[in-house]
């Protein structure tokens, strides 16, 4: 060996230089901010759709606790299958036929959070180059998971009755060929559009004419403030997965979720968990079969999550039109947001963001969600995980923000 190859051979390659392409994809470290702005002491967070710790099922969820201790506790502290135990994968059946087509418990897999079952979409589905066709803005979640995947984004421009499917149409005729459509239907995060049932009539078509698959991500169909919530769009096609978080209506600790797909799908689907994970939590799963089995739990509890949420976003909305005059926004009908636009241009999002998380408290600014469209101008504002008080004082917070971003100048 000469020296010369003795020297390469000694030097080792940088940990950088071994990392996989597609780290650098999708990397955003706007998902961590959020949550970490959540937990940090003394800041009030707007940030995060972090659902309100008052809304919690605790005493449920211990009873039910009780019950699997005082049964056969090992089998909630034993391995379970990939796809999920039985149990859970009924009451997600039921659950699905209950807002959308009828579906049997064979079509039902249980993932660690619907984020997972988005990462196991795009893993099992995507590409490098292939198009995904989503909102633009959209949930940043998901711009980070097709991103990572590889994908190509095809943003289409929506309003308040969701993703304007005349465009995506008009797209597809000129060319475009997504393998995925992905939309969130009811109070759109971070939009809180919701997608029409004449829209999702033509989304349907589209996906049966033109081949492609409909992710629906529905964490917030629950959630409405008003009105009744409109079936899934699988009820007019059989080219849709859905995503069923259970974050936001019972609580996002256990990680628990579900996901519904074709039945030419879901076996890969599976493959691909086994793979990342083996299996979700099985203790979290027969907590939630117990709760989510009770057929007078989840009714009741919904009621009192709409007139909780309901009422904060009202109280919110009140506040800022006192407080916040330069906030542009539609009143939300359901969800956990105001998505709201900066009338006044001396100052942008991500300014503002800068000063409000100096005054202690957390806004998202509107760039991370958008692909093609300015978020400059834009910004998110949860208001479910704060009380009366610290609302208020948020506001003001807020306006102390905006205050000194006005003194500080462009």
């Amino acid at each position: 060996m000469s020296p010369e190859t003795h020297a390469e051979a000694a030097a080792p390659a940088s940990i950088e230089s071994l990392l996989a392409r597609r780290t650098g994809w999708g990397r955003s470290d706007a998902v961590s901010r959020i949550l970490a702005a959540a937990a940090a002491p003394g800041v009030l967070s707007m940030a995060g759709g972090i659902p309100a710790p008052d809304s919690f099922p605790v005493a449920r969820l211990a009873e039910a606790t009780d019950r699997l201790f005082a049964g056969s506790a090992v089998r909630a502290l034993q391995y379970a299958p990939t796809d999920g135990i039985a149990p859970m994968r009924e009451v997600i059946a039921a659950r699905a036929s209950a807002t959308g087509a009828p579906v049997g418990p064979d079509r039902v897999m249980v993932t660690a959070g619907s984020q997972q079952g988005l990462d196991l979409v795009a893993q099992t589905l995507i590409d490098e180059g292939d198009e995904v066709a989503l909102d633009d803005p959209s949930y940043l979640g998901a711009v980070q998971v097709f991103r990572r995947a590889g994908a190509r984004l095809l943003p289409v421009p929506g309003d308040a009755d969701g993703m304007r499917t005349d465009v995506l149409e008009q797209r597809l005729l000129a060319g475009a060929r997504p393998k995925l459509v992905y939309v969130v239907p009811h109070f759109h995060n971070p939009t809180g559009a919701v997608l029409s049932e004449e829209r999702r009539r033509h989304l349907a078509a589209l996906a049966e004419r033109f081949g492609f698959l409909v992710v629906e991500d529905d964490p917030y169909g629950d959630l409405a403030f008003e009105g009744s919530r409109l079936p899934s769009t699988d009820v007019h096609s059989g080219r849709v997965v859905r995503l069923m978080s259970l974050s936001k209506t019972v609580c996002p600790g256990l990680r628990v979720a579900g996901l519904v797909a074709p039945a030419e799908l879901i076996g890969e689907l599976v493959a691909a968990k086994q793979c990342g994970d083996l299996q979700t939590n099985t203790f979290g799963q027969y907590l939630l079969a117990d709760l989510l089995g009770d057929p007078e739990f989840l009714p009741a509890h919904l009621a009192g999550l709409r007139t909780l949420y309901g009422g904060r976003a009202r109280a919110m909305e009140t506040l800022l039109r006192e407080r916040l005059p330069w906030l542009e926004f539609e009143r939300p009908r359901g969800g956990l947001f105001f998505w709201c636009r900066l009338t006044d241009s001396r100052v942008g999002s991500d300014a503002l963001y800068a000063h409000a998380l100096a005054q202690g408290v957390a806004i998202v600014p509107g760039t991370p969600f958008c692909i093609e469209e300015d978020g400059s101008r834009v910004l998110r504002l949860s208001f479910a995980s704060l009380d009366d008080a610290q609302r208020r004082e948020g506001v003001s917070r807020l306006a102390t923000a905006w205050e000194k971003a006005l003194a500080d100048g462009p």
